[in-house]
């Protein structure tokens, strides 16, 4: 009998060696956590088995045919699935899945925390961009300017509000904190602008330094601002690049453009070519004034094949509906996760070990729960141990 025992655990690991940590919502159940298609519009929102990257399904969302526009889904109220996890961070991270032969002109989510009164209605500023085309995109949801209800308020909502210029499909699944932990940093402006520039060709656009950010003032329009040449790559950015999924960055919006919208996207430059990303971040939202931090999930592009190439160029495109003026600091990649990589430095090894045996059976959110069951115990240790030495050396 014990050898059942552990051959259980052993399939248990081998079944979500994969899973991030300290997810918030999948969407395993029936109810989606109160999300729903229930005004009878067109709308469809339902369980699914397309782009699950946590457990076997996902959520489902579809725009009525041959129709775009915007819709409220409203969370279930159950202040225990989700406040705790707030009250870590309020940073999110949300995998967003379009499926083959679908695409849209623009689509978008605005997102809010919803309490009884006395807390009421509290909305992030700016949407957050949602994948355009086929594929699985991480989306970051950046709550951080948001108060908290509470800890004893009765219920709490999170509420996704969705949008695009066309009918769309999506499917979301694994939202998730995002962990500072996995953050490597490649750009911080402390001196002077990093090797940015606006080329040679370029006009309505200028860079300036301000206050430890780079500054970019646009006339309105796509404009591309250019990490230098080969002379300015940046030591170990191939090498970050080629271990991460996201670009981050902390972005403030000093002057909004006046048609209300603005939006970024991104490339790598290096002698594999020019690897451009399909997804495009919101900057900026109505005549608002704010700072936040967003991310461009960059998988699907060229990148170098190794970690020292002759040169490594990140550059930035922004766009926007009129002049406008933002400020870009801290840009920094997202380490891609390894399986029992617990403190996300990119090797799973003895600093892992001892995390998951110091936190032997903690029910408490934590990254040591490798397989985010709820507690940490056999199964984490074991995909730990499994996976030692990944990424390593």
């Amino acid at each position: 009998m014990k050898h059942t025992h552990w051959l259980r655990v052993l399939l248990g690991v081998f079944l979500v060696a994969s899973a991030p940590a300290q997810i918030i919502y999948s969407f395993e159940t029936e109810d989606l956590h109160g999300y729903a298609d229930n005004e009878g519009d067109g709308w469809q929102v339902f369980r699914a088995q397309i782009g699950v990257t946590h457990g076997e399904y996902s959520m489902g969302v579809r725009w009525p045919e041959n129709a775009g526009g915007f819709r409220w889904l409203f969370g279930d109220g159950n202040r225990d699935a989700l406040l705790p996890y707030l009250q870590i961070s309020k940073k999110l991270l949300l995998d967003a899945t379009v499926p083959q032969g679908r695409s849209v002109p623009w689509t978008n989510m605005s997102v809010s925390l919803n309490g009884p009164p006395g807390y009421g209605w509290n909305q992030a500023n700016g949407s957050v961009g949602l994948p355009r085309q086929a594929g699985t995109r991480t989306v970051l949801i950046d709550l951080e300017a948001l108060p908290l209800p509470d800890p004893n308020v009765e219920w709490f909502q999170l509420n996704l509000g969705f949008n695009a210029g066309a009918s769309h499909e999506l499917y979301l699944d694994s939202l998730r904190l995002y962990q500072p932990a996995c953050e490597m940093m490649a750009f911080t402006f402390d001196n002077d602008l990093q090797g940015f520039n606006i080329g040679t060709n370029q006009v309505g656009i200028t860079l300036s330094w301000v206050d430890g950010k780079m500054r970019a003032t646009s006339t309105g329009g796509f404009k591309w601002l250019f990490n230098g040449n080969e002379d300015g790559s940046v030591p170990n950015l191939a090498a970050m690049v080629r271990r991460g999924d996201l670009v981050v960055m902390d972005v403030t919006v000093v002057s909004a453009p006046p048609a209300g919208w603005g939006n970024m996207i991104m490339a790598i430059n290096s002698p594999a070519g020019w690897g451009q990303s399909d997804y495009t971040a919101e900057i900026a939202q109505g005549q608002n004034t704010f700072t936040r931090t967003i991310a461009l999930d960059y998988r699907g592009v060229e990148l170098p094949d190794s970690d020292t190439p002759s040169f490594c160029l990140l550059n930035l495109g922004i766009n926007s509906g009129g002049s406008m003026i933002i400020d870009i600091d801290n840009i920094r990649i997202y380490r891609r996760a390894i399986a029992g990589d617990v403190n996300c430095d990119g090797c799973v090894d003895d600093a892992d070990l001892l995390t998951v045996l110091f936190e032997f059976g903690s029910t408490a959110i934590t990254p040591a729960d490798v397989n985010n069951d709820r507690v940490v115990d056999d199964a984490d240790l074991l995909t730990v141990l499994f996976n030692f030495g990944q990424g390593c050396g």
